[in-house]
């Protein structure tokens, strides 16, 4: 084991850094404000539809060619070009019209996506590998401020003019600063193969676990998204009014954010397969117990911790493709990012038709019904390769 000096800690200080303030202009912005706009420019339901599959289906290319790139241009290159691809973005949005903003929100979805690729990857190859679960908790935990301080600031500085590209750009941009503090070794970050791999009698049981982060990835892009795309109705049909669902979401982002340590910490010392279930078992009972007739109190509490136990998912998917040693880390943070954001484009679909068919409640029982599946799959998978679930490290 290696000293907790022998790690590049001002890197990894710095890619921590660059993904907080990217994620506010690129997602607090980009993803959670520019369709608020949008509708204060007289957009429809069905147009502000089209600009958020804009968002994910931009992403998906730029996580496919950025592990590419990276071998090519090397991490800093292909995070500074997402980068840039997302303050165009927004200056394209701020002075074009409908249809047109539709290419700008590809584009911002397509940087963001650069950069998601052209930095984890980066960040968890110089991690300490005992405290990598830990690590990637508290960088999903920095990451998750940006839905909380992008409305803040756009609420201070008005919502109607240009300010909200003004934040935007200039968190964006920001992000390069501490950029330019990384280091790099190219050689290392692009080729993560490990020689005589065949040999170890680990390789079995992180295969495993990166196929664990496969259902974990599908599972958790198509709950997450259902859940956060479509609890206004979910609520609006138990009669809680406007203001009772933006506290609620705002609860549901706070869990995210509070609880993505916790889950790293688990999975570090109990393995990605038992946080799995924890955070599937957990999302279950939590969907159907806001089936019952709570007091709203207790709906705050259930919500809170729905919000942790689904962000969580991601989070573990990431571990997971971070713990195998076949193959290239981006190549394996790639895959599992496209599957997350590919179920999160059908999530609200089904879960919507769902509720088109019979009534809100049925969010919570496709929630439910979706934890329950992952949960199976971890488990065959873990039983396929007749290895414990649980591991310690």
């Amino acid at each position: 084991m290696r000293h907790p000096s022998e790690y590049d800690w001002r890197t990894i200080g710095a890619l921590n850094a660059v993904s907080a303030l990217a994620q506010v202009g690129q997602f607090g912005i980009s993803f959670v404000l520019l369709p608020v706009w949008l509708a204060q420019q007289g957009l429809d339901a069905s147009q502000l539809g089209m600009f958020a599959a804009s968002l994910w289906l931009g992403q998906l290319p730029g996580l496919g060619v950025a592990p590419w790139l990276c071998r090519r241009l090397g991490p800093r290159w292909v995070v500074v070009s997402g980068l840039l691809c997302t303050v165009i973005a927004l200056a394209w949005i701020a002075l074009a019209e409908w249809p047109f903003w539709l290419l700008g929100g590809t584009l911002a979805g397509f940087g963001l996506g650069l950069r998601w690729i052209g930095l984890e990857p980066w960040l968890y190859r110089i991690a300490p590998a005992e405290a990598r679960g830990r690590l990637v908790g508290f960088h999903e935990t920095l990451i998750a401020l940006a839905p909380i301080i992008a409305p803040l600031l756009a609420s201070y500085y008005g919502l109607n003019g240009s300010a909200v590209f003004w934040i935007g750009a200039t968190f964006t941009c920001g992000a390069m600063l501490p950029l330019a503090f990384a280091r790099a070794d190219s050689d290392e970050l692009t080729t993560r193969h490990i020689h005589g791999a065949q040999l170890s009698p680990l390789i079995s049981l992180r295969e495993r676990i990166f196929k664990q982060g496969v259902v974990i990835a599908l599972v958790g892009g198509m709950t997450e998204a259902a859940v956060s795309g479509l609890f206004a109705l979910f609520t609006q049909g138990r009669g809680m009014s406007i203001s009772q669902t933006a506290d609620l979401l705002a609860v549901f982002g706070l869990g995210g954010l509070l609880m993505q340590y916790g889950v790293g910490w688990l999975a570090d010392r109990r393995g990605v397969g038992a946080a799995a279930l924890s955070c599937a078992a957990g999302t279950a009972m939590v969907s159907l117990a806001l089936l019952l007739p709570l007091s709203y109190a207790m709906v705050m509490v259930a919500v809170f911790l729905l919000g942790g136990f689904i962000t969580a998912l991601l989070t573990l998917a990431l571990i997971a493709s971070t713990t195998t040693p076949a193959g290239n880390i981006a190549s394996n943070v790639s895959l599992i990012s496209m599957l997350y954001t590919v179920s999160a484009v059908a999530g609200p679909l089904v879960a919507g038709a769902m509720m088109k068919a019979t009534y809100g409640d049925a969010l919570m029982w496709f929630t439910a019904a979706a934890a329950t599946i992952m949960a199976c799959g971890v488990g065959w998978v873990s039983m396929s390769t007749m290895q414990p679930i649980v591991e310690s490290k």
